[in-house]
């Protein structure tokens, strides 16, 4: 298995979209109900999860650039 190197930066919005989403995953093992909210705050977390990542990725420019080298 590869090993995920988080920077503090990923870490932290890790660890946010655990905190938010560890109420919501209780709700629907107990059969509870989400609401529009908790989706709103799941939502908004993984939109800081896939930010962080995209920001840690070559950007298309720079990716372009590197496959022409390795080329």
């Amino acid at each position: 298995m590869n090993e995920l190197d988080l920077d503090p930066g990923m870490a932290a919005v890790v660890a946010y979209v655990r905190e938010v989403h560890a109420p919501i995953s209780k709700a629907i093992t107990e059969g509870a109900t989400v609401t529009g909210t908790d989706c709103a705050f799941l939502s908004g977390a993984m939109d800081a999860l896939l930010g962080a990542i995209d920001a840690r990725l070559p950007q298309p420019e720079q990716l372009a650039v590197a496959l022409k080298a390795v080329a």
